[in-house]
């Protein structure tokens, strides 16, 4: 895990990217534009102690929507590995829960 300091307007990750990691915001504001919005306005915007990258690395895929910076931002930047990792601790109903519930998110969202 590492601390990172982003500005302002910063694209953090984009749609199709390959997912290599999961961020914590510990303060700023993220906004989350899906790949049909060609807008300033975020589709979702994320503030404090949110997360947010997770999609991607738990459905092992490419990155679904695009991530800016709204203001500066804090965050602490997980890798795909440690992760990764987490996960392979947890309940393995639980992780499955979560699969298809991510499963589940990323098939609405391609219906947009």
């Amino acid at each position: 895990m590492e601390k990172i300091e982003i500005k302002k307007n910063t694209i953090i990750f984009e749609s199709g990217h390959k997912a290599d990691a999961v961020y914590l915001i510990l303060d700023g504001e993220i906004g989350i534009f899906l790949p049909q919005n060609k807008s300033l306005i975020p589709n979702f915007l994320l503030g404090d102690n949110e997360i947010f990258g997770e999609m991607g690395i738990i459905n092992n895929s490419l990155r679904t929507a695009k991530a800016s910076t709204m203001t500066d931002a804090n965050l602490i930047r997980i890798s795909k590995s440690e992760f990764e990792k987490k996960l392979s601790t947890c309940d393995p109903f639980i992780m499955g829960l979560i699969r298809v519930l991510v499963g589940r998110i990323s098939d609405m969202l391609k219906k947009e």
